[in-house]
């Protein structure tokens, strides 16, 4: 604890700031800084680009300059008046970075934690949706190279040859489109050159891990270069089952690949075709049983006796057979930018993503089945077009003007086995009839258009104004149908249309679908009471919009204010139910944000310091919580929070002490607070939840970071850093802090996640001019036992733990 409040009061009192801020090593040799460079000019070379910052221009020991594109034009983040974290190809490597929990564990602010159905969630600053629907829109959208990987599932496995990783912080709707409301993530992959090189790194650690990674790119002929990569992880399990100590989950197997053609005839046009993909076998987490939740007046004998899990790291369960996963992605992406006349560029970015999802979770962290999905199964396709004029750089005026379209088509099927659930053993027991299951479809065929515009004006030298506005609207067909396991007479399907219904809808058979139209009206050619699939159309629109002035107080040192307004789109659940209230559509959600910042580069740039504060207004929060269905209690359920608000500070800064040493950090503070909701939350308590913390958005949230990189003989270099990130407690559903109605052991938090902190580590040996590169690393160096998430099902309370400590050896060799 001690450690905890000494690292606390350092960040708190240097406002050090995220270690991320490093895209270019501020300590790297002159050679190392000029191939780096050359990287960053690969990335888009057009007349809006600046010139890179030369070795003359950053002396060893100083702040390098570091370019994103943020405002979809490539500049100096210093120049921009955003929030923006960035972690650089070298931090990546030397973090052994490489997953979405990495990602988030590197970004104060930034919170991921699996879910139920192996779908990944972001919360950023507090903005977030948490659902475990394979077609659910995400509130931080994530992109890479700006081509859209619309849904969550999709961005599993991106984090591999990149030159950087953006996360922009706040509502990004004029430029990144709805579904930003908390933010965007941008991968920037590694481009092709004109000069052949390549790199092959190798690492071993514990659990036999294995990761490997290359990448090769030169000219194929003077105006065409290429650049292929990929990466192959595998490892075995790190989970050990309670019940059978010789039963282990978690093994890891997952490869990626990717390929970039570049055509650059002139100056005036420039094709870059990425084409790339992935293959996921590994076995998704299982989960850590801690409560029995009583739903239902009976409970079956075998699960009441179940022991709860013990409480470390590797403990956990699951149903024999499952977990499994078998899934895949192919993503393809033509850019084309054209220069048609001195002052105006033309950009086309064509997208298609198709991903393809078979797997099976356990879900109540045990050996028998209160809750599993037993089948997973779908596929998410989605084609975008970007086409957008901007003009050049140097402007006084600077403007883009474009628009989108989208056609997203999801489909998913799952199989819930629930035989031990209370619901189904107080319901059926004695009637005759029985229920296993349910099978359940959700399918939903997406079409969006927008169009935006963008301007930057500079009204003296050394002020500009700036705005921009998106038009958007969304049509979304949603179908979705409930149906029986199997076609026996006393199964779900009969107990529905001959007990519930009275035989009304004649006999049950196979593919009907069973739950009831209890929305007092016809929908969709199904009458009120009766039976049938729920077929629905959200259709909804949005104007997107952003103001905003920055003042250049002297060239280092950026003043900044923002208000902008953003929208995410609603979306249909996958849920099992008896009837339609659980599948009514979650409409879409806004964020009216107020930010206000400054930028500075201090003490002959060995100082940089990065600061915000903000405010939002969330409205119509979305947000996976539960429903109390007629049939079988406690049920998922899609609902809005009618106001939310968040306040909240962001503080980040490097320093540089000379000899190659330098010290990052960050600190965030969040407030944020529900202020009007009642019903039933995710643990299936009911009431009124006014004044509680939104989920997944802890208070206070540290990050500090020494390194130092030293030459110690011609040739060859140390370098070796530690990173420590510290997060105060959360919770994991709206009026978390108090427990589920009935739930043993009772007396304490069940859905909340305990502060903690997370100490990594890594030293290397740089050789033969950086060709070769050797280095140790660890992570969680602690062995801290740690969650990232909680989740109530019918009957269970389970946790999902993360890795203990990691530890292994990565060989580098640059050619």
């Amino acid at each position: 604890m001690n450690t905890v409040k000494n690292v606390s009061k350092v960040a708190a009192v240097l406002l050090l700031a995220t270690s991320s801020h490093s895209a270019i090593a501020s300590t790297a040799s002159p050679a190392e800084q000029a191939a780096a460079q050359t990287d960053q000019q690969s990335v888009q070379s057009t007349p809006e680009a600046p010139a890179p910052a030369s070795p003359a221009t950053n002396p060893d020991n100083t702040v390098a300059d570091i370019v994103v594109t943020a405002n979809k034009r490539v500049q100096r983040l210093s120049d921009v008046g955003l929030t923006v974290s960035v972690l650089g190809a070298d931090e990546l490597k030397q973090r052994q970075i490489s997953s979405l929990e990495d990602i988030a564990n590197a970004i104060p602010g930034l919170s991921y934690t699996n879910s139920a159905n192996n779908t990944p969630v972001y919360t950023l600053r507090g903005v977030g949706f948490y659902d475990t629907s394979m077609g659910a829109y995400p509130a931080v959208t994530v992109y890479s190279d700006e081509a859209p990987l619309p849904f969550p599932v999709m961005s599993k496995h991106s984090a591999y040859d990149l030159e950087r990783i953006e996360v922009l912080k706040g509502p990004q709707g004029t430029l990144f489109g709805s579904n930003a409301t908390g933010g965007a993530i941008n991968y920037i992959a590694g481009k092709p050159s004109d000069q052949p090189r390549g790199s092959a790194t190798i690492s071993y650690g514990r659990f036999n891990e294995v990761n490997a990674e290359a990448f090769y790119t030169g000219p194929i002929s003077e105006n065409l270069t290429f650049r292929v990569a990929g990466r192959f992880e595998r490892a075995d399990a790190w989970q050990i089952s309670n019940s059978r100590p010789n039963d282990q989950n978690g093994r890891r197997l997952n490869a990626m690949g990717r390929g970039i053609l570049r055509y650059n005839p002139n100056d005036g046009l420039d094709i870059q075709l990425n084409v790339n993909g992935w293959i996921d076998h590994s076995q998704p987490q299982a989960t850590q049983y801690i409560a029995l939740q009583v739903a239902g007046a009976l409970i079956d004998p075998t699960l009441r006796a179940s022991p709860f899990s013990p409480e470390v790291a590797r403990a956990a369960d699951w149903k024999q057979g499952l977990p499994f996963a078998r899934n895949s992605q192919v993503q393809a992406t033509l850019r084309v930018d054209k220069t048609l006349s001195d002052a105006v560029k033309l950009t086309s970015i064509t997208n298609y993503v198709t991903y393809s999802q078979n797997q099976r979770t356990d879900q109540d962290g045990l050996p028998l089945s209160a809750l599993d999905l037993d089948i997973d199964r779908g596929t998410a396709k989605s084609f975008t077009q970007e086409l957008r004029f901007s003009n050049a750089r140097n402007q006084p005026i600077r403007w883009v003007v474009g628009g989108n379209l989208e056609k997203s088509d999801v489909r998913q099927t799952a199989q819930v086995i629930t035989p031990q659930s209370s619901s189904v053993y107080a319901i059926f027991l004695g009637t005759g009839y029985f229920i296993n299951g349910a099978r359940f479809t959700t399918n939903q065929d997406i079409l969006n258009y927008a169009f935006f515009g963008n301007v930057e004006a500079d009204v003296v030298s050394n002020v500009t104004i700036k705005g921009g506005v998106r038009y958007t609207d969304s049509k979304n067909d949603g179908y979705t149908c409930n149906q029986s396991i199997t076609d026996l007479p006393t199964d779900a399907g009969a107990f529905f249309y001959t007990r519930l219904l009275g035989g009304a809808y004649g006999p049950y058979t196979a593919g009907k679908c069973f739950p009831i139209n209890d929305q007092g009206r016809a929908i969709n050619g199904v009458a009120a009471g009766a039976p049938g699939p729920y077929v629905d159309t959200l259709h909804e629109h949005n104007v997107s919009w952003r103001a905003g002035v920055d003042w250049k107080v002297d060239p280092g040192v950026l003043l900044y204010m923002n208000v902008s307004k953003g929208y995410k789109a609603g979306s249909f659940p996958l849920v099992s139910s008896s009837s339609f209230r659980s599948y009514l559509p979650v409409k879409q959600e806004s964020v009216l944000a107020i930010e206000g910042g400054i930028k500075a580069t201090m003490f002959n740039r060995l100082l940089q310091i990065n600061a915000a504060g903000f405010y939002y207004d969330y409205k119509n929060k979305q947000l996976r919580s539960k429903v109390a269905d007629a049939n079988f209690g406690i049920l998922d359920v899609l609902q809005n929070i009618p106001k939310s608000s968040v306040r909240g500070v962001d503080a980040d800064a490097t320093l540089n002490f000379g000899g190659g040493l330098s010290l990052s950090g960050a600190v965030t503070y969040l407030d944020a607070t529900i202020d009007e909701f009642s019903g039933i939350n995710g643990a299936g308590l009911a009431g009124d939840f006014a004044g509680t913390a939104v989920p997944f958005s802890p208070k206070w949230q540290f990050a500090i970071s020494p390194r130092i990189t030293r030459p110690i003989s011609d040739g060859v270099k140390l370098t070796a850093g530690l990173q420590f990130n510290y997060r105060t407690k959360a919770v994991t559903v709206v009026g978390g802090e108090s427990n589920p109605a009935v739930a043993i052991p009772a007396g304490r938090s069940l859905s909340q996640i305990d502060a903690y902190g997370v100490l990594d580590g890594d030293i290397g040996l740089s050789l033969m001019d950086n060709k070769l590169n050797i280095a140790i690393y660890g992570k969680n160096l602690t062995n801290k036992y740690y969650w990232t998430n909680v989740v109530t099902t019918t009957n269970t309370v389970n946790r999902y733990a993360a890795m203990p400590i990691t530890y292994g050896v990565r060989l580098g060799y640059n050619f």
